[in-house]
């Protein structure tokens, strides 16, 4: 036995609004703290809030054309998706992603949400591969997957997918609150907090093999957010700002 299953025609189409209705509010919500503890950092002074009229649309053009060239990059990405059953082992491979092997005797669990997307759990905590529902001959792949592991209908979330949007307020609220705040204790614990979420963050991304090499190059630059986290919190500590 080898199938080769791949993402059908026009299979990004079916994805791509959810992805800029998710993308958009996160980027403004960013872009907005941004501008707020600017703002509160130089005391709120006519002068800085001036420079809005010019500043704003030039964020809007930024975010606009992230959002294109992020859009155009997943959609290379997504239609480079491929899955191959063999005798012994299930393999993911997929543009510039860390290729997933999964041997047969290893699979825990093959579970499916109401949308058809599946889910195949190995042994270890990233062995984990998703298919996602745009998948050529879905019918055939999940009659294969049943002769190898029975498949478990889940309505469940994630915990990090139920609570994402939550967990991206609770950041952004961190990092206002350590830039703006001048009480040393609120300081101490929001930024003690704020560390961990992105040091935590910065761990998942870069161990998880579902995520592209370009977005895990990315997070290095979370090492200079957390430095200057940390910067910020010793300064203001110990009395020196």
């Amino acid at each position: 036995m080898n199938e080769e299953f791949q993402i059908r025609e026009n299979g990004f189409n079916e994805i791509k609004k959810g992805i800029i209705i998710k993308t958009i509010p996160i980027a403004i919500l960013a872009a907005g703290t941004g501008l707020v503890i600017s703002h509160f950092n130089t005391n709120g002074q006519a002068s800085d809030i001036n420079v809005f009229p010019f500043v704003i649309p030039i964020i809007i053009g930024a975010l606009a054309f992230g959002l294109f060239k992020g859009i155009n990059r997943q959609k290379g990405l997504f239609e480079s998706y491929r899955l191959i059953i063999n005798e012994n082992e299930i393999i993911r491979e997929q543009n510039n992603t860390p290729t997933i092997s999964i041997s047969h005797n290893e699979i825990k669990s093959i579970i499916r949400t109401p949308k058809g997307i599946l889910t195949i759990v190995g042994n270890s905590n990233t062995d984990i591969i998703e298919v996602p529902s745009q998948i050529n001959n879905p019918e055939k792949l999940t009659q294969i997957l049943s002769t190898i592991k029975p498949i478990v209908d889940s309505e469940e979330k994630l915990p990090i997918e139920k609570y994402k949007g939550l967990l991206i307020l609770l950041m952004l609220g961190l990092m206002a609150t350590v830039y703006i705040s001048k009480n040393k204790l609120v300081i101490g614990i929001t930024g003690t907090i704020l560390i961990l979420f992105l040091g935590y963050a910065f761990y998942e991304v870069r161990r998880n093999k579902n995520i592209d090499k370009k977005t895990k190059i990315g997070m290095w630059w979370l090492i200079l957010v957390l430095l200057s986290v940390i910067g910020n919190m010793y300064f203001k500590l110990t009395g020196k700002i």
